[in-house]
């Protein structure tokens, strides 16, 4: 299928976009470790917000100049609330994934393809987003054992590290 190149393209950015990989992980992190009524509220906010982000990227591909900080904020937020294992109303879990939905699809944008193939990206963009958000909720939602709930802290811990580092860095 010609264009289709485009569309595989598209599902690399969540994992190869640092800012991108790091949130959405740092978000399935404490998503899952809240479990499944979470799940079923922050999924359909994430969605929404994302496809709301995708179009504004279709419409106006260049970079968003603030999209990076506010995922690594973000990030740091979801993953120091996962490595801490604190109670997180569902709301505030739906709030999170919204905000990092918006900008994770608005910061989605490629230049110099023609309308065919920016939708192919964008929508490959948007189902390697929730392929990732899926897959850590879901395996951080798994561990039985007390020790895989610890492995789900500690990667929850790194995420928030790497996210204040960067920012730090950043500001600097």
């Amino acid at each position: 299928l010609e264009g289709i190149v485009h569309f595989y393209c598209g599902t690399l950015p969540p994992l190869l976009v640092p800012s991108h990989l790091l949130v959405l992980l740092s978000l399935g992190l404490l998503v899952g470790q809240r479990g499944v009524s979470a799940m079923q509220l922050a999924y359909p906010c994430f969605l929404t917000a994302l496809l709301a982000g995708l179009t504004v990227a279709g419409f106006s591909p260049a970079a968003k100049p603030g999209a990076e900080t506010a995922l690594l904020a973000v990030a740091a937020c979801c993953g120091l609330l996962a490595a801490l294992n604190v109670p997180v109303p569902r709301l505030a879990l739906a709030v999170a994934a919204l905000l990092t939905a918006l900008v994770v699809g608005s910061d989605s944008g490629v230049e110099n393809l023609n309308r065919q193939e920016t939708f192919g990206a964008l929508l490959g963009a948007g189902v390697g987003a929730c392929i990732v958000l899926i897959l850590v909720a879901g395996l951080a939602e798994m561990p039985r054992q007390q020790w895989q709930r610890i492995v789900v802290r500690i990667v929850g811990s790194w995420c928030a590290a790497s996210a204040l580092l960067v920012l730090a860095l950043a500001l600097r």
